[in-house]
């Protein structure tokens, strides 16, 4: 009797522990959602329920963040280009505030298939399609699947090619099971989050020094959100599964595509996923920043904006220093 009551309370114990630990994980969520909150509209596309800004007027240009990021990880570049182009960003699902009211978390070609949905349905013609690493493979499978859909690519430091090993920094969303993605991200991401956040946010700047504004005018903190980190998880086991298909297309490519690297990007490596990238495309263009790193659209967003306007045939500098 006196083992069954031990055992009974340190189960109680245990449940009681979860508990707390999921309330305060959703409170820490909640708060990060107050500093950063929702700042466009919403639209369904398919089961899916889609967060975007839409800015400016004149050539359009779509932008697709990457892995684990939001829409808000744009807001350097939007400002400056939506001075002369209608400029719409949108959160992948489980990223930002977008989220699937239905079905599965879709894979990089489902994602790639929802955001040419997102084009027709918002009637934007073929744009100049700009993304940033794991939103560089999305953009390449939407020009592949979808090419009534792109006019031009404009890829910020593209994973292009197969990674054997996740990058520094994001090797703690290679979780291929859905319970224990569940448990890291409710029971252990309130308490150690932002430790983890902090490394991961210096190693994906690095060399470069992190921008204190990226937290919460670049939606950096959406990130620490239970789901979101359930969602970056998926994203990253679909990558593994998907991504090999893709670049034997790259021949296939019919539209111009210029890739803007930073040499000393210590998350996707120049040589891998911008030169032989570039190689296998009929049309493209590659870009060096000397001395630049992966988040380059933060870091070097005046040059990034210019040379995105190169894509568009708009190279006319416009400087705007104002967040979202």
């Amino acid at each position: 009797m006196t083992v069954g009551l031990i055992v009974i309370g340190i189960v109680g114990a245990l449940v009681l522990l979860g508990a707390s630990l999921m309330f305060f994980t959703l409170m820490a969520a909640r708060h990060v959602e107050k500093l950063a909150p929702p700042i466009g509209k919403f639209v369904e596309v398919d089961g899916a329920r889609l967060h975007y800004v839409d800015r400016g007027a004149g050539p359009v240009i779509v932008m697709v963040h990457g892995l684990a990021g939001n829409l808000r990880n744009f807001y350097e570049l939007i400002e400056r280009l939506s001075v002369d182009h209608r400029v719409v960003a949108v959160d992948r699902p489980g990223c930002g505030y977008s989220s699937m009211r239905s079905g599965e978390h879709p894979g990089l070609r489902a994602q790639a298939t929802l955001i040419a949905q997102f084009i027709r349905k918002m009637d934007l013609g073929q744009p100049t399609v700009v993304g940033h690493s794991m939103g560089g493979a999305l953009s390449l499978a939407l020009a592949i699947d979808h090419p009534d859909c792109v006019r031009a690519l404009a890829l910020i430091a593209p994973l292009s090619n197969v990674e054997r090993t996740p990058p520094k920094g994001l090797k703690i969303l290679r979780i291929k099971s859905p319970f224990v993605q569940w448990m890291v991200a409710w029971m252990f991401s309130a308490p150690i989050g932002k430790l983890i956040h902090r490394a991961s946010r210096k190693a994906v700047f690095a060399p470069e020094p992190v921008v204190e504004s990226f937290d919460t005018s670049g939606g950096g903190l959406l990130g620490l959100r239970p789901w979101a980190f359930c969602a970056a998880c998926k994203d990253m086991v679909a990558i593994a599964r998907e991504l090999a298909a893709i670049p034997p297309c790259y021949p296939t490519l019919m539209v111009p595509v210029d890739v803007i690297f930073g040499t000393q990007d210590a998350v996707l490596n120049h040589e891998t996923h911008g030169e032989q990238l570039v190689t296998a495309l009929p049309q493209g263009n590659l870009h060096l920043i000397d001395g630049g790193g992966h988040m380059i659209v933060v870091t070097e967003p005046d040059e990034i904006a210019d040379l995105i306007r190169q894509s568009t045939g708009q190279t006319t500098r416009h400087r705007s220093t104002s967040a979202i």
